[in-house]
């Protein structure tokens, strides 16, 4: 009798862990539909969600920096395929933490796009490092090959900084590599110069 009572328990211990490691965990769908997953997924709310890339014309990209009229205007032009322009990217995400974006607006513009196949097909690799940055501010890239916005911008290259002021208008624009030690500082003269009258 004993040895029932112990089997029964077994096979009910058993039973019980297999309902516990049933469809759902395995992977397969439930009664429901749903699936249940082993990884964590990151909240709704983290960072990462908040990295976005705008694809926009040339035309667009100036509206969208005349857009932030009565803030001072960083804007850092760079690529994934230049070394020095991810090495100093940091300095546009610490900027943006250091003045939040009501008093300095940073925005990011990709030259990834060169022309071939669709400036979304570069989208990825580019997000990929944004998000790694924690660029939660506003990132573009042009729908226009980068040697056409190299010409609209008078840029040879890559890296360069864009600084603008409050009323909107370019004060300066930093090419080269290591340029934030001076963006920094004009950025800091600017901030303190009076918002532009309505």
């Amino acid at each position: 009798m004993e040895d029932r009572s112990v089997r029964y328990l077994l096979l009910l211990l058993a039973l019980t862990l297999a309902a516990g490691c049933g469809a759902a965990a395995s992977g397969t769908p439930d009664a429901d539909g749903h699936t249940a997953r082993s990884e964590k997924t990151p909240p709704k709310n983290s960072e990462a969600a908040d990295v976005g890339l705008s694809i926009l014309s040339f035309d667009e990209i100036q509206q969208r920096i005349a857009s932030k009229r009565g803030r001072v205007v960083v804007m850092d032009a760079w690529s994934t395929s230049c070394p020095p322009c991810m090495k100093d990217f940091h300095n546009l995400v610490e900027l943006h933490e250091q003045y939040g974006p009501d008093t300095v607006a940073c925005v990011s513009l990709s030259f990834d796009y060169e022309g071939i196949d669709k400036p979304e097909d570069q989208s990825d690799r580019v997000l990929k490092f944004l998000r790694s940055q924690r660029a939660t501010f506003d990132n573009l890239m042009s729908n226009e090959e980068s040697d056409v916005l190299y010409r609209k911008f008078k840029l040879n290259a890559v890296p360069a900084v864009f600084v603008y002021d409050r009323a909107g208008a370019l004060r300066e624009r930093f090419e080269g590599e290591g340029a934030y030690e001076q963006v920094r500082a004009l950025v800091a003269q600017l901030v303190k110069e009076n918002p532009p009258a309505p």
